[in-house]
C-alpha cells in the first residue's frame, strides 16, 4: 500500500493552488482581479476609449454648423483729385463700419442681420450734405428649395455623427468583452503552467523514488550495477523538463501582466483560483439570440449602417440644382450728423426691400455625382458588414459551445485515463518490488501516469477557456449570463 499512499499524497499537492517556490516574491491573483485590472488598466481598451472623445468632438463639430456667428469691418478711404473745373471737391474722405450675426436653422433658413455706417466727406464742400452720414438695419433670408431643403438633408451630418459617436462608444463595450476574454485565457493558461510544474516535481518525486530502490536492490544483489544508470538518467531528463515549464511559467505571466498593463515585472504572479468543472449545457438558439441582442459591436455595426444611410440620402440630395428663396428688408436714414441720421432712421425712415429666386445648376456636377457614387458605396459596405458580421457570430456560436461540449467529454475521458494509468503504475511498482518488472517498465508506467495528469488538467482548463469564449461570444465580460 506504500506505493498507492505516497501517489495520493502527491495528488493532493497537484489538487492545491500552486506554491510560489518559482520566484522569491510572488503576488496570489485571482481571475476577477485579473479582469478588473485589465478593464482599468489596458491600453488597448483606452484607445478604443480615445475613438470615442474623437467622435464626440466630430459630433460637436457637424453641431457648429448651427452656431450663431458674428462678423465686424471697420474702414477708411481717401483719394485727391487734380482741379480740373471749379464746383469739383480736390479730395473726398470715406469711411464705413458693419457689425452682423448670422445664424442657420435646421431648417436650412439662413438669417443674416447687419448693421451697416458710413461718413463721406469732400474738400472743399461741395455736396449738399457735407459730411455724409448713413446708417441702416438689414434683415436678409435665404431658404434653399430643391438641393438642402428639409431638415433631414440639414441635419444628416449631425445626425450620422450621432450615431458614429453611439457605434464608438459601443465598440469600447466590445473591447472590453474581448480584453476580458483574453485575460481569462491567459489566466488559466497561467493556472496550467503551475499545474503542469507540479506534475513534472510529482514525475521528479517518483523517478528519485525509483533511484533509491533500484540502489538498494543492488546493494541486495538483485540488480546488477548497470541498473542505476537509467533511473539516473530519467530523473535528469524530468529536471530538463522542470526548467522548460518553469519558462512556459514565465510566458504566460508576462502575457497576462502585459494584458494588465502592469507595472511590476518583477514581482511573481501566483494565480488561486482553479478552473471551473461544472458541466454547463449552453443552449444554442439562447446563446445565439443573447449574442445577436446584446453584443455591442453588432449594435455598432447597425448604428454605422444606419449613419451610412443618413449620408447616401445626404448626398444624394446634393446631386440636384440648387434654388433658394432669398429676401431682404431693411430700413435706415441719412444727415450731416450721425446722431441725426439714427433719429432719421427711427422717426423718417429710408425703407428697402427685395425678394427673388437664385438658381445654380453645374452642367456636369462631377463633384456631386461623385460624392453620391461614394456614398452609396460605402452604405452598401456598411449593409455587408453587418450581415458579415451576423454570420461570423452565428459560426462561433456553433463553435463555441461545440467546444463546450467536447471539453466536458474532454475532461471524464482524462479523469478516466489518469485513473487508469495511476492504476498500472501501482502494478508495475509492485511487480518491481516483486523482481517481475525493470526499472524501464516503471520509468514507462510513471512518465504515462505523469503525462494523463498533464492531459486531465490541460482538459480542466480547456474548458474554462472555452466558458470565457462563450461569455465573449455573447459579449459579456464576466459569467453574469451563465447559460
Amino acid at each position: 500500500m506504500r506505493p498507492l499512499t505516497a501517489c495520493f499524497i502527491l495528488l493532493l499537492l497537484i489538487a492545491a493552488p500552486p506554491s510560489s517556490g518559482r520566484a522569491a516574491e510572488s503576488t496570489g491573483l485571482t481571475v476577477a482581479a485579473a479582469v478588473r485590472t485589465a478593464l482599468a488598466n489596458n491600453l488597448g481598451l483606452q484607445l478604443q476609449q480615445d475613438d470615442v472623445e474623437a467622435a464626440a468632438g466630430i459630433r460637436e463639430a457637424a453641431g457648429g454648423e448651427f452656431d450663431v456667428f458674428f462678423s465686424g469691418e471697420a474702414g477708411i478711404a481717401g483719394q485727391e483729385y487734380p482741379l480740373l473745373a471749379p464746383d469739383t471737391p480736390e479730395e473726398e474722405r470715406s469711411g464705413q463700419w458693419t457689425a452682423g450675426v448670422r445664424k442657420k436653422f435646421i431648417t436650412g433658413t439662413e438669417v443674416n442681420l447687419n448693421w451697416q455706417n458710413s461718413r463721406f466727406s469732400s474738400s472743399p464742400q461741395i455736396y449738399l450734405l457735407d459730411p455724409y452720414y448713413r446708417s441702416s438695419l438689414t434683415l436678409g433670408i435665404r431658404q434653399p428649395l430643391l438641393q438642402g431643403f428639409g431638415i433631414a438633408n440639414q441635419t444628416a451630418n449631425l445626425r450620422a455623427a450621432d450615431r458614429d459617436l453611439e457605434a464608438a462608444a459601443l465598440l469600447v463595450g466590445s473591447e472590453a468583452a474581448n480584453l476580458a476574454a483574453m485575460v481569462r485565457r491567459a489566466y488559466w493558461n497561467l493556472v496550467y503552467a503551475w499545474q503542469d510544474r507540479e506534475v513534472k516535481v510529482l514525475s521528479i518525486t517518483l523517478a528519485k523514488r525509483l533511484v533509491n530502490e533500484t540502489a538498494t536492490k543492488i546493494e541486495a544483489g538483485r540488480l546488477a550495477e548497470v541498473d542505476r544508470y537509467q533511473p539516473e538518467s530519467e530523473v535528469a531528463r524530468r529536471e530538463e523538463n522542470l526548467i522548460l515549464a518553469d519558462r512556459a511559467i514565465g510566458l504566460y505571466e508576462d502575457e497576462l501582466k502585459l494584458l494588465m498593463n502592469s507595472g511590476d515585472w518583477q514581482t511573481a504572479l501566483t494565480p488561486t483560483d482553479r478552473p471551473p468543472t461544472t458541466p454547463v449545457e449552453p443552449d444554442f438558439d439562447q446563446v445565439l439570440q443573447r449574442a445577436l441582442r446584446l453584443r455591442p459591436d453588432i449594435q455598432a455595426a447597425d448604428l454605422s449602417r444606419e449613419a451610412a444611410e443618413i449620408r447616401e440620402d445626404a448626398a444624394r440630395n446634393q446631386t440636384r440644382p440648387d434654388l433658394a428663396l432669398i429676401g431682404i428688408v431693411g430700413r435706415g436714414g441719412s444727415d450731416d450728423a450721425y446722431g441725426d441720421t439714427l433719429d432719421d432712421a427711427i422717426d423718417d425712415p429710408e425703407t428697402q426691400w427685395q425678394a427673388g429666386l437664385a438658381l445654380s445648376i453645374p452642367l456636369q456636377n462631377a463633384t456631386a455625382t461623385g460624392n453620391y457614387r461614394q456614398a452609396r458605396a460605402a452604405r452598401s459596405k456598411a449593409d455587408n458588414t453587418a450581415q458579415l458580421l451576423r454570420l461570423h457570430v452565428r459560426q462561433g456560436v456553433g463553435t463555441t459551445i461545440r467546444d463546450v461540449r467536447l471539453a466536458i467529454k474532454a475532461m471524464e475521458a482524462t479523469r478516466k485515463t489518469s485513473l487508469a494509468t495511476r492504476k498500472r503504475l501501482e502494478a508495475e511498482q509492485a511487480k518491481f518490488e516483486a523482481g517481475r518488472a525493470t526499472t524501464l517498465d516503471v520509468l514507462t508506467a510513471q512518465e504515462a501516469y505523469a503525462e494523463s495528469l498533464s492531459q486531465e488538467k490541460r482538459a480542466e482548463v480547456s474548458y474554462a477557456i472555452a466558458l470565457a469564449e462563450l461569455y465573449r461570444i455573447q459579449g459579456l465580460t464576466g459569467p453574469a449570463a451563465t447559460p
